[in-house]
Order: structure tokens, then C-alpha cells, then sequence
């Protein structure tokens, strides 16, 4: 080995020049292997629209060049290069195969929160893959050292400031163009921009990776005008009388979904994990449905967020964002509306309040009262990893006593569950769980998954029912909102779905994709609501459409409705308007009001979706909140 590094070759000019382009290439090659789609196919798309090809090369002959200029050697560029391509292309499909959600830039600000979340996945690392991407970077590390490729200082120099020239160039011209974008997706037949995973993985993901540097930023809409948000914002409906005096209590609750109904359970009626969530539906003092989300098996924050607020996460970006990365300010909520009426808001979530910047962003979505996990401390229980949906009721129920103790004004809170949180293998919980009730033979793997899920649904189910027997006994009307915040991500690629018979995630189907980001939702009023208040004869005046299907972004406004806020916010007006019309609007797809599923709408639809867009911008950026 001494002998063979005692030797020094220098590469002569043309062979320097015939290894740089062999370096490219295989940089490339592999970078576009490594996405999660079929390689045959992203290649014919780049065949089809050249300019895609660009677009994906055009990065790893910036950065191998630079690298090159930088370490004055081109075998330890190249090791350079296949480390940070080869590496970021990897990471980008573990997120996609776990999230169905690729790699995006701003998810490195994210980087802690990612570490500690994955402990909460089902991982598949691909050591293979990883090991023979260090091991190809550290064997041109050797080779490095015995074949020289030195440069002198001003070529190296010139070259290396011309290309970050270009590159830089590139990043404020091609790369964040949204005209170039909707074209190179356009070149794809058959590829719709809502679905992002498939649009990185046809497109090319260098490409999209970069198109996406301003991830978090808010996209303004084209006909947007401050002025005119401003005027919307200052005109509010007619008042329907005084607002009623009430409770108003909203649970998210992690992963909740009503997939146990599906004929392939064989569940006794009373057995169902589901069955105290349909006993309070049948209550007579409930009514139900489902609400569509942003996300698919991730996205708690952007369903609180879409709720919250009103505004839709998916329609401030074209990509998937983070709704709550992008509060920066002062933001209007059902939180101020219910302020503004006296009330006292509290939030809670008994996960880190760091986590996706919560503790923050519920401050300035005006809830002075905030609870997180570190308030869990003695007497709380933990089920597996998590506090339990148990001690969340039960440090709910609590601060409502001391809150009634002191305060004669009615209570608002908004609250969001951990315990179901994925994954769902046998040893998420200590003590066994039984095995799920089926009619049809599934994989061992499925089973697993849906017996532990199941777990945590029957828990769920079991503190709706304990809250809603509490407030029974209680004489202030309360009203309790309650919802699942996903679908959780069961098995790779929608596998366990499929093996009960369910078609969530196929995007060919416009029912299937809905029901991919549909979850049940349940407004529940206690006796001494229903009994003070005609609660049919007010669900009945919502005019909800078929099937009782809204955006999570209404969800709110129903029950603003149902105590005649009407007039307290302009923008909670405006949402009891599209509602009406545009009952559901998901991903470039709508439902309207007879349950017909569309992508084209009328005119008058196309300017209500329109005016949602710019206020909804309008409420994120530019509005000012004392």
C-alpha cells in the first residue's frame, strides 16, 4: 500500500476533463436512482421536456465544479459530490416512503424535531445503500491521493466565482419560477401539481428540491390587493342576535379515523373500537361527518392550523408546507374571535411545546393559556411512550374546575391528543392489546398494525365518552368538538389499507383521493345546551351538504354558526358563504353542495376561491392585530 501512494500520477488535461464528465454523470445517474419512483420513467419525462434534464443536472456540475475549485483535487470532489447528492437523494426517499411527503429545504430548520421524530417511525434506512455511498466516496478519497489533478490558483479561482455566479443566478431566475414550474409539470401527461411526491419523483427531484428553497414563504395570490383584504376584513354580517353564552371545548385527536366500520372487521357491535364514539353519535345530541385535511399520515399542525384559523394550509403554498412555520406575527383565530367575547382561551398538547414552534405560535394565535407536556408531571398516566388519552381528559376536566372556580365567563379551549400518534407496532404498548377482529386472513404485519391502532382508537372513544358524561352533569351549555386530525400512515405505500379492502391513496380515483385526507368529525351539546337551545333546528339551518362532508377549514364556522357569532368576524361570515358552495376544496379538487365531485367550477365558484385566497393571504401576512 506505501508503495502504491509513493507514486504520484498527474492527470493530464484531457483526462481531467473526460473524469469530471464521468463524475457528473455518475452523480446524476445515481442521484435520479435514488428517488423513490421508477427511474425508466423520469428519464422519459427528461427525453420528453429537455429542459428537465437541465434543470437535474445542472446543480451537480455547479457543485462538483465548485468543489473541484475549493479542494484543488477532483477525485475528493467527486467523493464531495457523491456525499451530498447521493445522501440528501437518500433521506429524500426514507421522508416520502414514511411521509409521503419528499424533502424540501426548509425541512432542515426542522432538523431537531425530524431527529427526535423518528423514533416514531418504522424506518427503512437502506443501509446497503448507505454504506456503498460512503464506501464509493472514501475509495476516490484514496485515489485522490495517488492521481493528482491540480489546478493553478487563478483558473480555479475564475472557474469556481463563474459557476457560484451562475448558480446564484439560476436560484432567482429558473429555479423559483412558477410559470416554469407549472410547465414542467404540464410536460407530464397525466401528472396533477396536487400531488407532490409524484410530482418530485417525475419532474426530477434536484429540481423540485431547489424550485422549493421558499418553501415557507407565503405564496401571494395574482389578483391579490391589501387594501381590498382590508376592506373585506372591516365589513361583517348582520348580527343574528346576542351570541349564546357557552362552553366551547375542541379535541383533535391523533390519528382518529373511522376504519373499523369497513366490512372487513367482524367486530360484535359492542366489541368495535369504535362503538362509544357511534353511541354518542346516536345520542340525539350530536351530529357528524367527515372533515377533509391538508396532509395525509402526518400534518397535526396544519390541521390545527386550517381549524383555527380558517385558512387553508395547502392554499398558501403549492407545495406542502408547514402551516405554523409560516406565523411570524399576530394572527386572527377563533381564539381572538372568542376573546374578543369574553372568554378565556386556553390550548393544550402534551407533546414538547417546541415542537413545530407550538408554544409560540399558539401565543400569537391569542391563547394566553398554554399546557404542554412538561405541565404532565405526577399522576398522569402514560400509555407506551405517550401521555395518555386518560390523563388528557382528565388535565382537561381539571383546568376547567379551577376555571369555573374563578371565572363566570365561559370557556375556550382547543386542545390536541398524542397518544394514538404512529407508528403501531406490538411493542408500542407495555401491556398486550388483542388482536383485531377480522372476516378476511391479512399479513401478520397488518395485523400487528391494526390491533395496536385499534388500541388506541377504543381509548379515544373512551375519552369522548368521559367528556361528554362530565359536561352532562354540568349546568353551563357546552358544546365539544371533536376530530381526527389525519389518516395515520398504516403500512408502506398504503398497504394495510389495501389488504382490508380500503382504496385510500389511489390519486386515479377522485372518491379514493378525498377519502385519503378524510377523517370523522362530531359536535356534541351537552343536556343543558339542548335543552336551552333548538340544536336540531340550528344543525338543520348550516345547510351542510351530502354526506355532512366540509374542509377542516369550516369546522370552526359551524360552530361559530351554532352560537350565532354571525357578524363578530368578517372572515368567519365570508367562510358561512363558500361553505355553502364550495363545500369541500381539497388539492385542485371540490365538492359541491349535492356531493358532486369536480375539478372545473363556474365562474361564481372560481371567484369565491379566489377571495378565500387573498383574504386567506391577507389574514397570514399583511393584517395587523393589536
Amino acid at each position: 500500500m506505501k508503495q502504491f501512494f509513493s507514486k504520484k500520477i498527474t492527470l493530464k488535461l484531457w483526462q481531467r476533463l473526460l473524469l469530471f464528465c464521468l463524475l457528473c454523470g455518475y452523480i446524476f445517474l445515481v442521484s435520479v436512482y435514488l428517488q423513490p419512483g421508477p427511474i425508466q420513467k423520469t428519464f422519459s419525462n427528461f427525453l420528453h421536456e429537455p429542459r428537465l434534464l437541465l434543470l437535474n443536472f445542472f446543480p451537480v456540475l455547479v457543485f462538483l465544479g465548485v468543489f473541484y475549485a475549493l479542494l484543488n483535487n477532483l477525485l475528493f470532489a467527486g467523493a464531495a459530490g457523491i456525499l451530498l447528492f447521493h445522501l440528501i437523494s437518500l433521506v429524500n426517499l426514507i421522508k416520502v416512503e414514511c411521509r409521503k411527503d419528499p424533502l424540501v429545504p426548509g425541512d432542515f430548520g426542522l432538523l431537531g424535531e425530524a431527529m427526535i421524530a423518528t423514533g416514531e417511525y418504522e424506518l427503512n434506512l437502506h443501509i446497503p445503500i448507505v454504506v456503498f455511498v460512503v464506501f464509493t466516496a472514501a475509495a476516490l478519497i484514496v485515489l485522490g491521493i495517488k492521481f493528482k489533478s491540480r489546478l493553478t490558483l487563478w483558473p480555479r479561482l475564475i472557474a469556481g466565482l463563474l459557476l457560484i455566479a451562475l448558480f446564484v443566478g439560476s436560484m432567482f431566475t429558473a429555479y423559483p419560477s412558477a410559470d416554469l414550474y407549472k410547465e414542467m409539470v404540464a410536460s407530464v401527461e397525466g401528472l396533477s401539481s396536487s400531488n407532490v411526491p409524484a410530482v418530485f419523483d417525475e419532474t426530477g427531484f434536484l429540481y423540485c428540491f431547489l424550485h422549493n428553497v421558499n418553501l415557507y414563504a407565503v405564496r401571494r395570490p395574482d389578483n391579490y390587493s391589501a387594501s381590498e383584504a382590508a376592506r373585506w376584513a372591516a365589513q361583517t354580517a348582520e348580527p343574528v342576535g346576542e351570541p349564546l353564552p357557552v362552553n366551547v371545548i375542541f379535541v383533535q385527536c391523533e390519528a382518529f379515523s373511522d376504519i373499523y366500520d369497513a366490512p372487513a372487521f367482524s367486530y360484535a357491535e359492542e366489541d368495535n373500537p369504535l362503538y362509544l364514539y357511534h353511541r354518542i353519535e346516536q345520542s340525539g345530541q350530536a351530529f357528524s361527518g367527515q372533515i377533509v385535511v391538508s396532509n395525509y399520515g402526518a400534518g397535526t399542525a396544519n390541521t390545527e392550523f386550517d381549524v383555527l384559523t380558517g385558512v387553508e394550509t395547502n392554499l398558501l403554498n403549492e407545495t406542502s408546507p408547514t402551516a405554523f412555520r409560516m406565523i411570524h406575527k399576530k394572527t386572527a383565530s377563533l381564539a381572538r374571535v372568542f376573546t374578543g367575547l369574553g372568554y378565556r382561551s386556553w390550548f393544550m398538547h402534551p407533546g414538547q411545546s417546541w415542537f413545530y414552534n407550538r408554544d409560540s405560535v399558539y401565543d400569537r394565535l391569542g391563547f394566553p393559556d398554554r399546557t404542554f407536556l412538561d405541565d404532565f408531571h405526577g399522576g398522569y398516566k402514560w400509555k407506551g411512550s405517550r401521555i395518555s388519552d386518560e390523563a388528557f381528559g382528565k388535565m382537561l376536566l381539571e383546568h376547567y374546575e379551577a376555571y369555573k372556580a374563578e371565572n363566570d365567563a365561559p370557556w375556550f379551549a382547543f386542545t390536541v391528543t398524542i397518544q394514538n400518534h404512529q407508528s403501531y407496532p406490538r411493542t408500542k404498548y407495555k401491556e398486550g392489546v388483542p388482536d383485531a377482529e377480522l372476516s378476511i386472513d391479512v399479513s401478520q404485519s397488518a395485523l400487528d398494525t391494526l390491533s395496536v391502532y385499534a388500541e388506541g382508537i377504543r381509548d379515544s372513544a373512551i375519552l369522548l365518552q368521559r367528556l361528554t358524561a362530565y359536561f352532562d352533569q354540568e349546568a353551563q351549555p357546552t358544546l365539544i368538538i371533536f376530530w381526527g386530525d389525519h389518516l395515520p400512515a398504516l403500512g408502506s405505500s398504503f398497504s394495510v389499507y389495501r389488504e382490508i379492502g380500503l382504496d385510500i391513496g389511489n390519486e386515479n380515483d377522485p372518491e379514493a383521493a378525498l377519502d385519503t385526507y378524510s377523517t370523522p368529525f362530531l359536535i356534541y351539546g351537552n343536556k343543558a345546551y339542548c335543552e336551552t337551545y333548538d340544536f336540531a333546528g340550528r344543525v338543520q339551518a348550516l345547510e351542510l351538504p351530502a354526506g355532512n362532508r366540509i374542509s377542516d377549514i369550516y369546522l370552526g364556522e359551524l360552530v361559530y354558526e351554532l352560537l350565532d357569532l354571525q357578524g363578530t368576524d368578517a372572515y368567519f361570515d365570508f367562510l358561512g358563504e363558500i361553505r355553502r358552495a364550495l363545500p369541500v376544496i381539497c388539492r385542485g379538487r371540490y365538492m359541491l353542495p349535492d356531493g358532486t365531485l369536480t375539478d372545473a367550477l363556474s365562474e361564481q365558484d372560481l371567484s369565491l376561491l379566489d377571495k378565500l385566497c387573498c383574504w386567506g393571504y391577507y389574514r397570514v401576512t399583511d393584517e395587523r392585530i393589536p
